[in-house]
């Protein structure tokens, strides 16, 4: 059961995500994973339920892999929304509980925690991001949210930059932007919707060569 959830996991965020919601039918997710439509409608009662176990298992990864009375239905996600902007808002209070005083937040650990929110919930993210019309509140939600995420990290960058650790910059709000495009490239797209998917890059190994350009780009 929990290599079956997590196969459908897999492959119906992969279709949704490059070829869309609204273009994805049943039948391509059982293809993808070898199984029958029917047999697809076994674990789930519609296409809409599995847009809503694909967000639900970005932010609660544990939830993928328990035991379900089956099918699941929509019945079971009622509450995803608020859920949903609920780990936003945390996600924003976590990263910016440093903005007052960064003394002891160097910048490699600031940009190591932004990389870490970016890579956790980067499925659902792109969920959201390709698939806008299909997701009501929770896409200006999360257009919101973003735009917190790129205010924080301009923060970050002046502040690093008032206290010289932070090379000096002409254009810190687009050095922001690159900053969180790059994490984001590396976080998320690389192995989820590049031109060149790499899904043999593991987490870490992102990481790595994310974190070595940034740093060596901008500290001082």
């Amino acid at each position: 059961m929990e290599n079956r959830m997590e196969l459908i996991f897999d492959a119906a965020s992969h279709l949704f995500i490059n070829k869309g919601y609204a273009r994805t039918q049943m039948k391509d997710i059982a293809k993808e994973i070898g199984l029958s439509t029917g047999m697809l409608y076994v674990y789930f009662t519609g296409k809409r339920d599995i847009l809503s176990f694909l967000l639900k298992g970005t932010i609660t990864p544990v939830f993928v892999t328990q035991e379900f009375e089956l099918p699941i239905c929509s019945v079971r996600f009622d509450s995803l929304d608020n859920e949903i902007m609920e780990a936003f808002e945390q996600n924003t209070k976590a990263f910016s509980a440093h903005l007052d005083d960064i003394t002891n937040y160097p910048l490699e650990q600031m940009l190591s925690d932004a990389f870490d929110i970016i890579s956790k919930y980067g499925i659902g993210c792109l969920l959201i991001e390709k698939n806008q019309d299909d997701l009501g509140k929770l896409t200006g939600y999360y257009k919101e949210y973003r735009q917190k995420f790129y205010d924080q990290m301009l923060s970050y960058i002046t502040k690093y930059m008032q206290n010289g650790t932070f090379r000096p910059v002409e254009f810190p709000q687009y050095v922001a932007r690159l900053i969180v495009e790059t994490l984001s490239w590396w976080g998320m797209h690389i192995s989820n919707d590049a031109f060149e998917i790499q899904k043999n890059i593991s987490v870490e190994m992102a990481k790595s060569v994310c974190m070595d350009n940034l740093v060596h780009a901008y500290k001082r």
